[in-house]
């Protein structure tokens, strides 16, 4: 192929076959070991046969493109990216080098001129979905979500696509609650909008990093354009399948400071806070007064850890039998701080109770602040008397469920009747009855019914403790 000089004062015939003049044959072997053993995965062996390939045709484009690739493969992107511009000077209209510069260049955090490559690739073949979908990446790297899901859209990307509307849809949200909210609320917000950008730009990196660049000499292919840009110099000669190798896992990023991780796997309630859960559903307790909480589940404890026995109580009189009964609650005296996980099988439910009370079957019931008042009382279900315990006051209570419960609503002049065994508790001026009606079919209904106006909740079975 001619260089494109643009003067015509030099032509310097370079063609994928290494040009006019006749391949040898070490040439060939050794450049068709390196693309055997490239597809193999033998990635530091094929770097050594095409450099020796290479060291006999140097000018060979083929050969050239398929180290760039080997480098990138092996990490090395600063040799990479200076065998691919140099491509790129030599065919410019090539669209998928420019494309695997880019990537290149995105790997070693360079996006604007990554930015530069992607759109002249685009501008040549406009219908190059890599190109699209690594222009939605370099986009969002630089804070341009609208454009990086326009970019994901037309690379085929449906999935990240949603993502970008999903960060659009929470910025909107934030700013709303910038206005609205205090400045507790507003930092808990932007501390989430953080973690939920960080885990899907590590997955869409993590995604980046398993593809490998395609090769813009695909070996026996004939690359002809209608200008004669590409040419097969030896009709016959072995080359590399154009079906790339699957991609191989390696690790996307390098290792972090320990400081820096040690940092973000620290766990630590929020302020004044005596009760609050993690992401993963561990139960974070610390006070300087009281909580009460079970022990089950206990995982590290701080301080000295002093606890009595929660007594059930009745208008305000205790009883001799513990809240919890064989796992009871215990009243722990600060200054404490702990972490508790869930028991088999459960998972923690925080609520605040605000100004609303919360009836709830005390096997159901882990921990409640200070700030909570209880009460005791039993509930036939099925025969069988279950204590059902009210909790009150503007604390918080820490359930442990089966799975998440779900409500539904009573209405005045209504009945709901619920199957005893998914009973969770219930909310509001409710009151439920174990006798059922004379209507027929009414001995099919479930068994527990509840009048008044309120939410009842219910859930998977309980288990017995």
């Amino acid at each position: 192929m001619e260089s494109p000089n643009g003067d015509g004062s030099e032509r310097v015939a370079v063609s994928p076959g290494g040009g006019e003049t006749e391949r040898s044959d070490d040439f060939l072997y050794h450049l068709y070991r390196g693309s055997t053993m490239l597809l193999q995965d033998q990635i530091v062996e094929a770097k050594e046969e095409l450099e020796r390939a290479l060291s006999l045709q140097p000018q060979d484009a083929k050969s050239q493109d398929l180290l760039a690739g080997v480098y990138f493969r092996l990490g090395v992107y600063p040799r990479a990216i200076e065998i691919w511009r140099r491509l790129v000077e030599a065919f410019p209209r090539e669209s998928t080098l420019r494309v695997n510069l880019g990537l290149a260049l995105f790997k070693t955090g360079q996006a604007d001129e990554a930015l530069g490559h992607l759109h002249e690739a685009l501008r040549v073949q406009p219908d190059h979905e890599r190109a699209w979908g690594y222009l939605g990446l370099v986009q969002w790297r630089l804070g341009r979500v609208a454009e990086a899901r326009e970019a994901f859209l037309r690379g085929g990307q449906a999935s990240m696509a949603r993502r970008m509307e999903e960060e659009l849809g929470r910025s909107s949200d934030a700013d709303d609650a910038v206005t609205l909210a205090s400045r507790e609320a507003e930092e808990s917000l932007a501390a989430r909008d953080r973690a939920a950008m960080r885990s899907a730009a590590e997955e869409a990196i993590e995604r980046l990093d398993s593809e490998r660049p395609q090769l813009a000499v695909e070996a026996g292919v004939d690359r002809r354009k209608p200008s004669g840009a590409w040419q097969l110099a030896e009709p016959g000669s072995l080359f590399v399948p154009p079906k790339p190798p699957p991609p191989i896992a390696r690790p996307t990023f390098e290792p972090r400071v320990l400081s820096s991780l040690l940092d973000d796997w620290t766990v630590s309630p929020p302020p004044e806070v005596p009760l609050s859960l993690t992401e993963d559903g561990t139960l974070l307790l610390s006070t300087e007064t009281e909580v009460c909480a079970r022990f089950s589940g206990l995982v590290a404890v701080r301080g000295e850890l002093r606890a009595t026995l929660v007594l059930r109580r009745t208008r305000g009189r205790e009883h001799e039998t513990p809240l919890g009964d064989r796992d009871p609650l215990m009243r722990w005296r600060g200054p404490v701080a702990a972490a508790i996980h869930a028991p088999p099988g459960q998972r923690f439910v925080a609520a605040r109770l605000g100004e609303g009370a919360l009836f709830v079957r005390e096997s159901f019931l882990f921990a409640f602040d200070d700030r909570v008042s209880f009460e005791t009382a039993s509930l036939p279900l099925a025969g069988q008397p279950v204590t059902i315990t009210q909790l009150h006051g503007d604390g918080v209570v820490i359930l442990a469920l089966p799975g998440a419960p779900f409500a539904m609503r009573v209405r005045e002049g209504e009945e709901l009747r619920v199957d005893p065994e998914r009973l969770v508790g219930w909310s509001g001026r409710l009151f439920p009855n174990a006798r059922r009606g004379t209507a027929p079919y009414s001995a099919q209904a479930p068994a527990l019914g509840f009048r008044g106006d309120g939410l009842v909740l219910l859930g998977a079975a309980p288990e017995v403790r």
